[in-house]
């Protein structure tokens, strides 16, 4: 599992940027920005956040992405952060 750190431009928040995760199934870092991009792209991880605001223009600040391996990591994935594959 590949947690992916993300900034984005935020109209609502008072710096207008804002930094978040998202959790994505698999090992492969590759795999994982590409879903990250992918579903900023369409939509997919604003609905998944903010599944009751649609109205505002969320971009995926593509420069400012991180990411850590948790796959060995004791936890419990909340269904919230996972984007699946």
């Amino acid at each position: 599992m590949i947690r992916m750190y993300f900034v984005f431009q935020d109209p609502l928040d008072d710096a207008e940027v804002n930094l978040s995760f998202v959790d994505v199934p698999t090992r492969d870092t590759d795999k994982a920005l590409e879903r990250l991009e992918d579903a900023a792209d369409s939509g997919e991880l604003w609905r998944l956040m903010y599944p009751d605001d649609q109205d505002h223009p969320y971009r995926l600040i593509e420069n400012k992405v991180s990411y850590l391996d948790i796959s060995t990591l004791p936890h419990e994935p909340n269904t919230g952060t996972v984007l699946p594959i």
